[in-house]
């Protein structure tokens, strides 16, 4: 029949050869798309990365070091070489430079702890047709089930966020040609922002502030850098604590206005804009879509992380943090890729 019909007319033939060639291979692809990071992360709940490193490299050391399957770890080895988190040569499995660099525990740059986010999220996503349908989240972040939640959340966040902060302070130009700072960190989580700016600065002044059981997370973060004499500590919500009027040379906002929603965060800008001092700096760190809401997968992807997570929560484009910025009554607004997907967003009083 195919080939009867194709016979019928040059238009014919154009049509089917063009729905032979339409595949559902991305639909596939994108059904299965969870598997990488399961196959990851059950990798660094075993340590396999470690294990090689320190000289295992057969399915059976690895298997033996790990305390697993022989059967299961060899599986889950090929899975790993394919993903290109390992390499193979005569049944030996090795590390790829990505994984000796951010995959073995001990490294400076370890990056397991990132990895295991995926269960922070796996159980709520799951409730996503449920979520859409209701217009309400699973889990709100925002208060009732905030505390218990960031206070594992940014311990898992701070191998991410720490490299970022060390980019943005020195193209900022801390300890360098900007010194003796009174920083405010809204929301300061692990204390990642702060602690890598009041690294480069021994007059560096920083108040740290969150909900008080949080901020019991953040002090045994800034004990492991010997910062104590840099800190202080805000505790309370940041929709109702008190920022103060200008005190602060720089006010960090490190990844909260998604979960702010449109509303709460141009009354965060305003009330920043209000504790700054004259010429101080606002930064901005966030995910951040391109204008149109077309192309930014992983903003965009991010946007749904909000809606299972809070009431309010999105991702802005640029041009909407533009708009904020200059009816809180900044200037001098620019950005600054960092390291990752996150560019820098600052804005001058």
């Amino acid at each position: 029949m195919v080939f009867l019909r194709c016979k019928e007319g040059n238009n014919m033939k154009k049509t089917n050869t063009n729905t032979q060639q339409l595949t559902p291979e991305k639909i596939t692809q994108t059904t299965f798309a969870f598997m990488p990071a399961r196959v990851l992360a059950t990798a660094v709940d075993l340590e396999v990365f470690t294990h090689i490193a320190s000289g295992n490299h057969t399915s059976e050391d690895i298997a033996g070091a790990s305390k697993s399957s022989r059967r299961g770890t060899e599986i889950l080895l090929n899975s790993l070489v394919s993903l290109e988190f390992l390499k193979k040569s005569d049944s030996k499995y090795d590390l790829t430079p990505l994984s000796e660099k951010f995959l073995v525990k001990g490294q400076p740059a370890y990056y397991g702890d990132f990895v295991k986010m995926l269960y922070c999220v796996w159980e709520p996503w799951s409730h996503l047709t449920e979520i859409v349908r209701k217009g309400e989240p699973y889990l709100r972040t925002e208060k009732e089930d905030g505390v218990k939640f960031f206070q594992k959340h940014v311990t898992i966040l701070f191998s991410d966020s720490y490299p970022a902060a060390r980019f943005a302070a020195e193209k900022l130009g801390v300890g360098v040609t900007w010194k003796n700072l009174n920083i405010l960190d809204v929301a300061t989580g692990s204390g990642a922002w702060g602690i890598a700016f009041a690294e480069r600065d021994p007059n560096i002044r920083v108040m740290a502030q969150d909900w008080a059981d949080v901020l019991e997370v953040t002090k045994e973060f800034v004990a492991k850098f010997n910062l104590n004499k840099q800190f202080s500590y805000l505790p309370g919500d940041l929709s109702d604590v008190d920022f103060g009027e200008k005190l602060y040379d720089l006010i960090i906002l490190g990844h909260i206005c998604h979960s702010e929603g449109q509303e709460k965060t141009r009354t965060l800008l305003s009330r920043c804009y209000k504790s700054l001092k004259k010429n101080g700096k606002l930064l901005i760190v966030e995910f951040i879509p391109d204008d149109e809401r077309k192309t930014a997968v992983f903003p965009l992807l991010f946007a749904v992380n909000m809606l299972v997570h809070t009431t309010e929560g999105n991702t802005f484009t640029m041009a909407e943090y533009n708009k904020w910025l200059n009816e809180a009554g900044f200037k001098d607004i620019s950005t600054i890729q960092g390291p990752g997907p996150s560019p820098l967003i600052i804005a001058e009083k």
